[in-house]
């Protein structure tokens, strides 16, 4: 039987997620160009909803009374609040993607880790020892050199991408909180998404703007690179301390390099190179930071 350890799993999931949702990002700043966000997030979120249901479906096949279990959460109250704080970090990323260039937005994205880290000791019981925080400050520098070029003064798409970032990490800590005592990744997709999306459905009527098939599509396309994502998330939340999952997934900053430089043309500087070594490095070190004790994940494949 094939055995990996936690943290390799862990790693390979957190891969994946940088991939997935370095496409995601590629997708919401095309079509925040032209719609709402009511009506991006109106479509894409009922569309992770629908997937979410789909899934628990296909996991539980003993009828839609497994799937309401598998969708349960204990931790109401909690829920209640990660759901709110997904609601004002939707509309802090859209206007962050919609008016910043994506080197300045990924810059505010990059920060996230920090905020996990500070959040972690007090939230999780995950003290973060004096390397990681070296490593964490260094990816962060990484993530600055990156981006070196996004200059200007703050303006309101900045602050639109504070509120996104520190919901973000906010999120992410209540989400590896309650799926270290009831597991439940779909249901931390579910309920966040169901919220956002029936909020968005009602603020549609007053701001909604004519779109054509395609651009349907496209918003679909988006909630179901959105789905993938966050169950990607929550997995890697659930094997990882948060303040090791944030960094490693600083990876999507290499992947956005390389599709803007195959797709959009642009340039990469020597200052760019400096701050990918940076991040990757930073989080390599956090994953050998990690307390030994964790344990081993069989494979499927026996």
């Amino acid at each position: 039987m094939f055995v990996v350890s936690v943290r390799v799993f862990g790693g390979v999931v957190v891969l994946g997620y940088s991939l997935v949702i370095t496409g995601a990002d590629v997708l919401i700043k095309m079509i925040a160009q032209n719609y709402p966000a009511a009506q991006l997030f109106g479509v894409s979120c009922l569309v992770v909803v629908a997937l979410s249901m789909i899934s628990a479906r296909v996991q539980k096949r003993d009828g839609a009374q497994c799937v309401i279990t598998s969708l349960r959460t204990r931790y109401a109250g909690l829920m209640t609040l990660r759901c709110g704080v997904g609601l004002w970090g939707a509309f802090g990323f859209y206007h962050g993607f919609r008016l910043l260039p994506l080197a300045e937005m990924f810059l505010f994205i990059g920060m996230i880790p920090l905020g996990v880290a500070v959040l972690s000791g007090s939230v999780l019981h995950e003290p973060v020892r004096v390397t990681a925080w070296a490593a964490l400050t260094v990816g962060s520098f990484g993530v600055a050199c990156l981006f070196a070029d996004g200059r200007g003064g703050l303006g309101i798409g900045h602050t639109a991408a504070v509120v996104g970032c520190v919901t973000s990490a906010l999120s992410m800590v209540l989400a590896r909180w309650m799926t270290q005592r009831e597991g439940g990744c779909l249901a931390q997709v579910f309920w966040p998404n169901l919220t956002a999306g029936l909020v968005m459905l009602a603020i549609l009527p007053f701001v909604a703007v004519p779109m054509p098939i395609s651009d349907v599509l496209w918003a679909c396309l988006y909630g179901g690179v959105m789905f993938v994502a966050r169950c990607l998330c929550m997995v890697a939340l659930t094997l990882l301390p948060a303040y090791v999952a944030t960094p490693l997934m600083n990876i999507q900053f290499v992947w956005a390099l390389i599709v803007g430089a195959a797709v959009f043309g642009e340039a990469i500087t020597g200052a760019v190179v400096l701050g990918g070594t940076l991040v990757v490095v930073s989080g390599l070190v956090l994953v050998a930071d990690m307390m030994p004790a964790t344990g081993k994940v069989r494979s499927a494949v026996a």
